[in-house]
């Protein structure tokens, strides 16, 4: 039996790879910090490894897990550049160092990074065709260190490392955006900024799992990079109004991109001088749902063997189902 050890595993993604492995025959075992909320891993049955990789000295991964998906880090447009630094970076690097030490070689390294690394504002965005810079996010910045990074430990040392670049990723267990846009919905707010005509880059949790899969058994793919999405996108107005649609409502009234801008401006004033508030609307959000962002994964499915699960309505409904569930016991207010 293959032996898989995930960190992050409480996390979104995380806990979404523990169950796709768990159904897969894999054993898995996942990193999760001390005092974790682990309510999406109940019922799982996988073995849990407490730690924290900010302190590497608490960490023990399993001696057989030849196998590790790094999930772990922070994941927000507003975080600042220490907070990025420390949950990102540095956990990358210190998850070497621990394996590094470990008798056992590592099989493969599949580290879950950003499509944002490669831009976007375009269409088919790839390495040969990047999008609109978006290394102001700190987020963005240390993804991109982290890779650079983790491909020069390949080229130096043989680091069997395949890097995914997942864009827009939803689904059960979302509790930031999609928990967020549900809540909206349900109190019948206004989600389609403009016209809502744009694509983007909607990535279904389970499709993430399906090339995490794939970048850990396939042949000849390490030191590479692969763009993960949905292979048919919708528009902001498909997707929201489906998401409204779930709780029996129809956006009638179209919020104007100037008004959106002009609120998000407001809201980022207030963030700056008081760090702790989050803001619902930020410029990057605005500009992003009114300008096409969408990712080549060409190269994805060609040497990954990615085949993408394009049932749209069937993912919105998942998601809807697993929020009405959070909603009822009272991990979603």
């Amino acid at each position: 039996m293959n032996a898989v050890f995930i960190t992050g595993a409480n996390g979104f993604i995380g806990s979404n790879l523990c169950r796709h492995f768990l159904a897969a025959g894999w054993k898995v075992s996942g990193l999760v910090r001390p005092a974790s909320d682990l309510h999406l891993l109940d019922g799982l049955g996988l073995d849990l490894v407490r730690g924290d990789l900010c302190d590497p000295s608490s960490v023990r991964i399993p001696e057989d897990a030849d196998y590790v998906i790094h999930a772990a880090s922070v994941v927000s447009d507003v975080a600042g550049a220490e907070a990025c630094r420390s949950h990102i970076f540095d956990l990358t690097r210190n998850l070497l160092e621990l394996l590094r030490r470990r008798t056992i070689p590592l099989r493969r390294l599949v580290y879950v990074s950003s499509a944002l690394t490669l831009g976007y504002g375009a269409t088919d965005i790839s390495e040969e065709r990047p999008g609109v810079p978006a290394e102001f996010l700190p987020y963005t910045r240390f993804k991109i260190l982290c890779e650079q990074y983790l491909l020069d430990e390949h080229a130096r040392r043989g680091l069997p490392v395949v890097i995914l670049r997942p864009a827009d990723v939803v689904g059960p267990g979302d509790r930031t955006t999609s928990a967020r846009l549900f809540r909206e919905a349900e109190r019948g707010l206004p989600l389609i900024v403009g016209r809502g005509r744009r694509r983007f880059g909607l990535t279904f949790v389970g499709n993430l799992c399906r090339a995490a899969e794939a970048a850990l058994v396939r042949d000849g793919v390490c030191g590479r990079a692969y763009a993960v999405t949905n292979g048919v996108l919708p528009t902001w107005g498909e997707y929201l109004g489906a998401v409204a649609a779930g709780f029996g409502k129809k956006q009638r009234i179209y919020v104007p991109a100037w008004a959106a801008f002009a609120a998000a401006r407001a809201m980022e004033a207030v963030h700056k001088i008081r760090p702790s508030y989050d803001p619902k609307l930020t410029t990057y959000r605005i500009r992003r749902v009114t300008t096409d962002t969408t990712y080549d994964i060409s190269r994805t499915r060609d040497e990954l063997g990615y085949v993408p699960d394009d049932d749209f309505s069937r993912q919105v409904a998942e998601t809807l189902a697993w929020y009405r569930e959070e909603r009822a016991h009272g991990h979603i207010r």
